[in-house]
């Protein structure tokens, strides 16, 4: 854990905001699939020497936790199996896969410009009390932009979201050719976090 500073994590659950307890649900399940049962045990032996209450057995799904934890585990992921931004984000494309709140919204997911409606709605399923994301669909040219404003975490969480919101975008484009890139961050003197998700 070269890379790890205790008292940056720490400070992460000082940050006010409530996220639903299924993304740890979803962590254990691509650790589990990329990683397998060691890596599992692995992850969830650190946590827990670092006294941070994450369960990845057994996740109250619908319950609320504190964002921070939310940093921390992808964190502390990205250093325990040593993964490249890269690697973050295309955990975050395949979240969706895992999450039964999604599942839920599938019935939404017909269009993009469905999608782009939804989208504030379906943030807030996860996120209670932080963050507000704004859509604005520029159909014509094969573009969707996504701002994220009142949220500032940790940077790990703006590369989980790009694949994220890449993917939750595709199930309602039909093309192969799909990019979402951060065009403004928070956390590099932005005003908020912007994903311009574009498509062929």
């Amino acid at each position: 854990m070269a890379n790890i500073n205790k008292k940056e994590l720490d400070d992460l659950l000082k940050i006010e905001g409530k996220i639903r307890g299924v993304v740890f649900h979803t962590d254990a399940s691509y650790v589990l699939k990329k990683e397998g049962e060691k890596g599992l045990e692995r992850l969830k032996n650190i946590v827990k020497d670092l006294g941070y209450q994450i369960n990845y057995d057994n996740p109250k799904k619908t319950d609320w936790y504190p964002i921070g934890l939310r940093a921390i585990s992808l964190i502390l992921m990205k250093d325990t199996f040593g993964w490249s931004d890269k690697e973050i984000e295309e955990m975050g494309w395949n979240a969706p896969s895992f999450s039964f709140i999604i599942k839920i919204f599938m019935k939404f997911f017909v269009s993009i410009s469905k999608i782009a409606e939804e989208s504030p709605r379906l943030w807030k399923e996860h996120y209670w009390d932080i963050g507000e994301l704004v859509p604005e669909l520029h159909e014509d040219k094969k573009t969707l932009i996504l701002r994220l404003k009142n949220f500032k975490v940790h940077p790990i969480i703006c590369i989980y979201l790009a694949g994220y919101f890449k993917r939750v975008a595709s199930l309602g484009i039909k093309s192969k050719k799909i990019e979402c890139k951060e065009t403004e961050c928070i956390f590099k003197e932005g005003s908020c976090d912007e994903f311009r998700i574009t498509w062929e």
